[in-house]
């Protein structure tokens, strides 16, 4: 899956997310806590993703949203949600509420002594043409993403600290047809970091993860759904570099080894990584970019599936035309490549996703702002029934309240 699923409501999920935060910067409001209400009207043009008989509709989208910004003593306390009731025109079963849920504790001691809990859940509508894997689907789909993370760090003079951290998340589909989809696993780590000059910092990590896909297919018509249970083991080299707040970059390379029970399912042995930063050239314009080469779950795509090698890269800018008025722009793409797969036997499956996005924020008072935006996304596999193209436009209202 990629993030192009939830085209129809982009800009109505972006402005939850973004604007209360957008918000406290412009205005350096210090009230712990916020809510609000916004009201959202999009257009997609290719509802199914289909490949010769595209279907548009109008998604309305009515939400509300809270948070709290806290500050406990030597802790901070983060809460932030949104639920949305989101309505189709013509295709009226696919009616539907979802939520996005976040919340952290970032946590210290007197001595050196530091670390996060968090947790977030998701809950919105499932790509209809994810993969091939599966077949398109044109029914109701609801996908559920649950993440919770504790870590904590012990430092060791001024340059030097450890890190221990556990992250378990899981991935539900309501639709038998995305069983193979579903996951749950464990991640424990353990790293080493160093920061030999005061921009710079260096790591050394090992990660082992543990999970399963409870109901994966098999491909054997005696026996057509079975577990797959999985392990992961990563050894990473980690640097960040900063430079003034201006510009930083970040990398990650790592030895990766996948084993699968399933036997129709390939192992991996083979190098991952990925690599990002930020430029900002002046106070009103800043850049953006991550590129990226991994497999199923630890992928930046949204992706599904362990028996795939998924390369992806985005670049994005954003520009602020005055104090209230901000244009942003992203340039997407994606490639992924595996072995077979059960409605295709023994076809080797490619696919190829390319998106860009345009989009206009305006805080139009304190309280009130507006944003809009337009996304496009083109896929072209080689099996003809799962390309597609799809545009989607869209403006989302807010009023925020503290």
């Amino acid at each position: 899956m990629t993030a192009s699923s939830r085209l129809p409501l982009a800009a109505i999920a972006a402005a939850a997310a973004l604007a209360p935060s957008m918000t406290r910067a412009q205005t350096e409001d210090p009230a712990p806590y916020y809510v609000g209400a916004s009201l959202g009207v999009s257009h997609v043009s290719n509802v199914y993703r289909q490949n010769d008989t595209p279907n548009s509709d109008t998604v309305v989208s009515a939400g509300l949203l809270g948070g709290i910004d806290q500050r406990l003593g030597r802790q901070h306390l983060t809460l932030d949600g949104s639920l949305q009731n989101n309505r189709y025109s013509t295709n009226r079963e696919l009616n539907y509420r979802s939520h996005s849920l976040r919340g952290a504790l970032n946590w210290e001691t007197a001595g050196d002594l530091s670390g996060v809990l968090s947790a977030k859940s998701d809950r919105s509508l499932a790509d209809f043409n994810s993969s091939s894997l599966t077949e398109p689907l044109f029914k109701k789909n609801i996908e559920r993403n649950e993440d919770y993370r504790a870590v904590a760090r012990l430092g060791v003079g001024s340059r030097y600290s450890l890190e221990a951290g556990w992250n378990n998340r899981r991935r539900n589909f309501s639709a038998e047809e995305y069983a193979p989809y579903v996951y749950h696993q464990n991640t424990t780590w353990l790293g080493a970091f160093a920061m030999p000059g005061g921009n710079v910092r260096l790591g050394l990590v090992g990660r082992h993860t543990e999970g399963t896909n409870p109901r994966y297919f098999t491909g054997d018509p005696l026996n057509p759904v079975a577990p797959n249970d999985y392990t992961r083991n990563d050894f990473d080299l980690t640097a960040n570099w900063s430079a003034g707040g201006h510009t930083s970059l970040n990398a990650r390379i790592s030895r990766s080894k996948t084993r699968n029970s399933q036997q129709n399912l390939s192992d991996f042995h083979g190098t991952t990584g990925a690599v990002g930063g930020t430029w900002q050239p002046t106070g009103k314009l800043q850049f953006n970019f991550q590129y990226a080469r991994d497999t199923g779950q630890e992928t930046t795509v949204v992706a599904t599936d362990m028996n795939r090698v998924y390369t992806s890269w985005q670049l994005g800018t954003s520009y602020a035309v005055t104090g209230k008025i901000s244009l942003g722009a992203k340039l997407t793409n994606s490639r992924t490549r595996r072995d077979g797969a059960v409605v295709n036997a023994g076809v080797l499956a490619s696919d190829g996703t390319k998106g860009h996005n345009i989009n206009l924020r305006w805080a139009i008072s304190r309280a009130f702002n507006l944003s809009c935006q337009y996304d496009h996304v083109k896929r072209d596999s080689n099996v003809q029934l799962l390309s597609y193209t799809a545009n989607s436009y869209g403006c989302t209202g807010q009023a925020i309240l503290y």
